[in-house]
């Protein structure tokens, strides 16, 4: 583990709710620390997820939820960039936890695994 904290941006899948909500193409990014965590023990790799799913939770976040539509376009901006960020860090603790938690079938669709 670097003394260093190592950062992920989250923003990859932001534009899709920008675009399609019309909003301007300025894409949210927000970096995700975790330095301080060992990542290889399945407690750090449970503790990254959820920071990566708070952080994906902001830059996805649209206020006017009443339109289905949008939501499904923020629940796809979410998942898309958590999948993104765990695919970005590469690591098979962090992979197992989000596998576990999303199911292997689903967790593949997202990171585009055939």
């Amino acid at each position: 583990m670097s003394a260093n904290p190592i950062r992920i941006t989250m923003a990859a899948a932001a534009m899709i709710a920008a675009l399609a909500t019309g909003a301007a193409a300025d894409v949210p990014q927000i970096h995700v620390k975790y330095g301080d965590l060992n990542v290889n023990t399945p407690a750090g790799a449970a503790a990254l997820l959820r920071r990566i799913r708070f952080a994906a939770d902001r830059v996805c976040e649209y206020r006017d939820t009443r339109d289905l539509s949008v939501r499904a376009i923020v629940r796809a901006c979410t998942n898309h960039s958590v999948a993104d960020a765990v695919a970005t860090v590469n690591n098979p603790s962090l992979t197992s936890v989000y596998e576990a938690e999303m199911g292997k079938s689903q967790a593949n669709r997202l990171a585009g695994v055939r």
